[in-house]
C-alpha cells in the first residue's frame, strides 16, 4: 500500500477502497481519551498510563511489547506560537493483532487529513500498513518544516546584513532552538521506526516493509538535514555577535580618536579661560596663536590616526 500524502486524499481514498481485503481490520483513533474513552476502545485498563504518557508534551519516542500488545510513540513536529517556533508532540500507538489504536493529546496539522480520509473508508486497510503510512508522514512532516526553517534562516540572514537588531537575533535563536530539539527527537524517531521494521507483523508484509524502510531512510536523512542546519544556524550567530562585537570596538576607538584629537584645542582654550595671569594675555595676537596652535595639532593627530586606520 503507498502512503497516503495529505495532497492525495481522495485518489488515496478510493485506491484504498478499491484494493480486496483478505479479512476485516480494526483501527480507531483517540483525542484526549478519559479513562472510560479508553477502556470502551477495547483497551486494558492496565494500560491507562501508556495513555498518560501520551498527554505529557514532552514524551519521548520509544517501543515496547508487552503481553502480546506492541506500544510505541513518535514524536511529530508542530508549528507554534511563532512562524520560526516548532514544538513536539507525541503520537502513541498500540497493536495488538489486527487491531490498532492511535493516540493523541490534540489534533495535529500533519495526521489530520490521513485520520479523516481513514475514518471516510468503508473498509480500512491492514493495521500494519497504517502504521507504515504513518511513519511516511512522519518523515515527511520532519522535511517540510526542516525546509520552512531553513528559508527562515535565509531570510533572517537577510534582514541582519540590514538591521543587526535585537529582535533578529532572538528570531535566530528561536530557529536555532527549534532545530536543536529535531534533532534530538529524530535521534528517538529513527530508533523507534528501526524497531518497528524488525517487528514480526511488518516483515510478514513485504509492501509494509519497504515502506517503513523507506520512511528510516528518510528520517535518517532528515536528522542529518537537522544536524547541518543546526551548525549552520549556530555558527550564523556566532559570526554576527562576534561582527556586532567588532562594530562596538571599532565605535568606541573612533570615539577615543576624536576626544584626543579635540582635546587639545580644548586644552589651550581651558588654559586661557582661567582667572589668573597669563603669558602674552593682554596682546592682540596670543588669540590667533592659541587658535592656530591647537588647530594644527588637532589636523596632526587627525592625519596620524586616518594613516593608521583609526578613523
Amino acid at each position: 500500500m503507498d502512503v497516503f500524502p495529505p495532497a492525495e486524499t481522495d485518489s488515496t481514498a478510493q485506491a484504498v477502497a478499491a484494493r480486496p481485503l483478505e479479512r476485516v481490520k480494526s483501527w480507531q483513533h483517540l483525542t484526549a481519551p478519559r479513562p472510560a474513552d479508553w477502556v470502551a476502545a477495547g483497551q486494558l485498563a492496565d494500560d491507562w498510563d501508556f495513555a498518560q504518557d501520551i498527554l505529557d508534551p514532552d514524551e519521548r519516542s520509544w517501543l515496547r511489547r508487552e503481553q502480546g500488545r506492541v506500544f510505541l510513540t513518535l514524536q511529530f513536529p508542530v508549528s507554534g506560537p511563532g512562524e520560526d517556533v516548532w514544538t513536539l508532540r507525541p503520537l502513541g500507538v498500540v497493536l495488538h493483532q489486527q487491531n490498532l489504536t492511535t493516540v493523541l493529546a490534540e489534533e495535529l496539522p500533519t495526521l489530520s487529513p490521513f485520520f479523516a480520509q481513514m475514518e471516510h473508508l468503508s473498509s480500512p486497510p491492514e493495521s500494519i500498513e497504517i502504521l507504515a503510512a504513518i511513519l511516511k508522514i512522519l518523515a515527511r512532516s520532519y522535511e517540510e518544516a526542516l525546509q520552512q526553517l531553513n528559508q527562515a534562516i535565509h531570510d533572517n540572514e537577510q534582514q541582519l546584513d540590514w538591521t543587526q537588531s535585537n529582535g533578529d537575533f532572538f528570531t535566530l535563536l528561536e530557529i536555532s532552538k527549534s532545530l536543536t530539539r529535531f534533532e534530538v527527537a529524530l535521534v528517538g524517531n529513527i530508533a523507534t521506526a528501526f524497531k518497528i521494521s524488525r517487528l514480526a507483523e511488518i516483515r510478514d508484509d513485504l509492501p509494509a516493509t519497504r515502506q517503513v524502510d523507506t520512511a528510516l531512510l528518510e528520517l535518517q536523512v532528515a536528522h542529518e538535514r537537522a544536524r547541518v542546519y543546526a551548525g549552520t544556524s549556530t555558527s550564523m550567530m556566532d559570526a554576527y555577535a562576534g561582527m556586532v562585537q567588532n562594530n562596538i570596538n571599532h565605535g568606541l576607538k573612533v570615539v577615543t580618536v576624536l576626544a584626543m584629537v579635540f582635546y587639545v584645542p580644548s586644552m589651550f582654550a581651558t588654559l586661557y579661560g582661567v582667572n589668573t595671569t597669563l603669558p602674552f594675555q593682554k596682546t592682540h595676537w596670543i588669540f590667533w596663536v592659541i587658535l592656530l596652535l591647537g588647530l594644527s595639532i588637532a589636523g596632526g593627530l587627525a592625519a596620524f590616526f586616518k594613516r593608521k586606520g583609526w578613523i
